[in-house]
């Protein structure tokens, strides 16, 4: 298929699933035809939501999303069935309980999973698989959000107050699952990616089929035992807690050296412009920190430096002549490093799938590589011009 239909089939799925489920919930609440069985779902909804039925499912849905939300699915399908142990989370949530809702989840499975064990297009698999993570945090927020939505309109809602904001209990749950997704996800996709450059080629699947079987071994957990499946999910949450701005920093670097170039070859195609500058976002967000500054490209320290730390991501930029490091920051001030002009080399050295300049630490003893990725193969020229201005220039 092609990559540039393969990507835009995703992306049209993930926002008709997100539609979707608005759109079911709607006709849902029109179409209750059995008294007995409202009354029933009502009296459940009246309950207090119990916080590790909630939350419980987490775990299986950060380490698959769509896997993991077509088990909650199809558990919720069993458990109002009576098939299944009563969940007051599950019984009554017209959102999960349908079987429309169930295949579509199930069929995205089949997309996002089935391109990562063939070896022409894992990669492209692992580009959206950000995607898919961000759809589980939304798909999921959407479901506790309805469910509070089809509370009856007599119950008591209690609102959290945490400054400026004022969240329900289900939106306050809704932002904590958004968080254990995210910090899980993020981990698995690190070891995903170590999996796609393994030299092994069916680890892919062996790695694909084990992340599966776990999260469904979770999902059967919840099933059966709510709390058992939340103390475990807050033990997978913590662990990954502890390792996640380790991974997030080698994942950024992954990123760069592995996927970056194909979607920056991508872009060009799309928008026919060979001369696509991948850093134009970064130019706009860092000028009024270092306005003067000439932005060269983004690199990762292959050792610390001051307080930045070994594979962060930065930007390689020069103020007049001199070379200088930042490091951007969510929500807060860059770290600028400002280096002397002695400190780097003006030599590009080529490696297998990237590129790398030699940098001296502020001692002047050691040396390390500031490596940078394959999308800047078309602007070399200019960036050896660069870095062999005069000092005196």
């Amino acid at each position: 298929m092609n990559t540039k239909k393969y990507i835009c089939l995703n992306l049209f799925v993930l926002l008709m699933l997100c539609t979707w489920l608005l759109v079911n919930h709607c006709l849902a609440s029109t179409a209750k035809s059995k008294l007995l069985q409202d009354q029933r779902k009502a009296d459940r909804l009246v309950e207090k939501i119990n916080v590790s039925e909630t939350l419980g499912p987490l775990a299986p849905v950060a380490m698959s999303p769509f896997f993991g939300l077509t088990c909650l699915s199809g558990t919720s399908i069993l458990c109002n069935k009576g098939v299944l142990p009563e969940n007051s989370f599950l019984i009554g949530n017209d959102t999960l309980n349908n079987g429309f809702v169930f295949l579509a989840f199930l069929a995205l499975t089949v997309i996002t999973s089935v391109p990562k064990l063939v070896t022409a297009s894992k990669v492209f698999a692992e580009i959206t698989d950000r995607l898919e993570t961000y759809a589980g945090i939304i798909s999921y927020g959407v479901i506790l959000l309805l469910a509070e939505q089809a509370q009856p309109a007599d119950q008591e809602t209690v609102l959290y107050t945490a400054g400026i904001l004022t969240l329900t209990q289900n939106g306050l749950l809704a932002c904590a699952a958004a968080v254990n997704i995210f910090v899980i996800s993020t981990v698995r996709f690190f070891f995903e990616l170590l999996v796609l450059i393994s030299p092994i080629p069916t680890l892919d699947a062996i790695f694909e089929f084990t992340n599966k079987a776990i999260a469904g071994l979770l999902a059967i957990v919840y099933a059966f035992n709510p709390f058992a499946a939340f103390v475990l999910n807050l033990i997978i949450f913590f662990i990954c807690f502890l390792i996640f701005k380790w991974a997030s920093r080698r994942i950024k670097y992954l990123r760069a050296i592995l996927l970056e170039p194909m979607i920056l070859s991508l872009k060009r195609k799309i928008s026919r412009n060979k001369d696509y500058d991948p850093d134009h976002k970064a130019r706009d967000r860092f000028a009024h920190h270092l306005p003067d500054a000439d932005l060269l490209l983004k690199c990762f320290p292959m050792r610390k430096l001051g307080k930045i730390k070994k594979k962060d991501l930065c930007y390689l930029l020069l103020e007049g002549n001199n070379p200088v490091l930042l490091k951007p920051r969510f929500l807060r001030a860059p770290v600028i490093k400002k280096l002397n002009r002695e400190q780097l080399e003006t030599e590009i050295k080529e490696g297998l799938m990237s590129y790398s300049v030699t940098c001296t630490d502020d001692s002047g003893r050691r040396k390390f590589d500031l490596v940078f990725g394959s999308a800047y193969k078309q602007n070399l020229e200019a960036l050896k011009s660069k870095l062999n201005r005069p000092k005196s220039q």
